[in-house]
């Protein structure tokens, strides 16, 4: 039975092109860079200031003049935030909609608010955005479907 000498190790054999958490990890970041021009003026410095300047919490915290805790927390809804798939379709689509709809699907999707922050910031009734909101759902769900059988064909 051949025995792996412990001071070898199988990933030490691995070349920096073959390692997927490398690559991963490097277009994750590179897409949460892209997608960052569609948040707030605010929000989207703080993502560059950490993705593509490569700051830690406590500089970008010491500059803005906050918590680092808060700061990651914040940082780490603004990526789940980017991540979503419904944003993407948002910003691709929302020219077709009605104004309406457009302004809801930017204050739910772009600026992350809740359907009650919405209705009081819109000025619309909660019944309103949450149509809006289950229509706009429904529409990101049947593209990724529709996507989905295309790439399976």
């Amino acid at each position: 039975m051949g025995h792996m000498n412990i001071s070898e190790d199988w990933l030490d054999q691995i070349s920096a092109d073959m390692d997927l958490r490398k690559k991963r990890s490097h277009t994750l970041t590179d897409s949460i860079v892209k997608r960052a021009h569609w948040l707030e003026p605010d929000d989207r410095e703080l993502v560059l200031a950490m993705f593509r300047d490569g700051q830690s919490a406590q500089s970008i915290a010491k500059r803005f003049g906050g918590c680092p805790r808060h700061l990651r927390r914040h940082i780490k809804k603004l990526v789940q935030r980017l991540s979503d798939p419904r944003i993407a379709y948002v910003i691709a689509h929302h020219e077709q909609w009605s104004k309406s709809r457009r302004a809801i699907a930017h204050c739910l999707f772009i600026q992350g608010r809740s359907m009650r922050e919405a209705t009081d910031e819109l000025g619309m009734s909660f019944y309103s955005v949450r149509k809006h909101r289950e229509a706009i759902d429904a529409m990101c769900q049947a593209a990724m479907n529709t996507d989905q059988l295309r790439a399976w064909r």
